[in-house]
């Protein structure tokens, strides 16, 4: 690589770094948020959380619905949380928890479910949403948008992500 090369890519950087501070979003019209997810991780549990924390700053209204891969009794979690105990045999929810979905309609459902799980997208198309957005599925859905983001397994830089495509789509 030469000289040119090396400057051209540090001009480059500062332009992309520029960027991504400029493109804070503005966050869309919508006013409620449903977000579906595995939080076994406390990593990926404080990140959704901290991100619905984000969504009603702007006075969104947020509900979280979270599966846990336990099994046994709950603890309160602040949140709607179900287990394997919540399942039956071929991994499909069991009524009540189908009932948690049904009390309310959302403007955007957000499945974030990484491990492809069947529960979690049977819940994700169940939901009553104007907008389901979702990760990158095998199983067939409803969903209005499929987002393949750029970070894997880096649930911050995912939702941020998210957050981009939703100020572009109020647009």
């Amino acid at each position: 690589m030469g000289l040119g090369d090396k400057v051209y890519d540090r001009e480059l950087k500062k332009i992309l770094r520029d960027q991504k501070t400029q493109n804070i979003p503005h966050i869309n019209p919508s006013k409620s948020f449903l977000i579906l997810f595995e939080g076994s991780e406390e990593s990926v549990l404080n990140e959704v959380v901290s991100f619905s924390e984000y969504l009603k700053k702007y006075g969104k209204k947020v509900k979280l619905l979270s599966y846990l891969d336990t099994k046994g009794e709950l603890i309160d979690f602040g949140m709607a949380v179900y287990n394997r105990s919540s399942l039956n045999w071929y991994q499909f929810p069991k009524k009540h928890i189908f009932d948690l979905l049904k009390t309310s309609d959302f403007d955007v459902m957000i499945n974030l479910n990484f491990n492809d799980r069947k529960h979690l997208h049977a819940l994700a198309c169940s939901a009553n949403a104007k907008f389901k957005l979702s990760l990158p599925t095998t199983i067939e859905n409803n969903f209005t948008m499929i987002i393949d983001t750029k970070t894997k397994d880096n649930m911050r830089d995912i939702l941020d992500e998210i957050l981009v495509y939703f100020d572009i789509l109020s647009i």
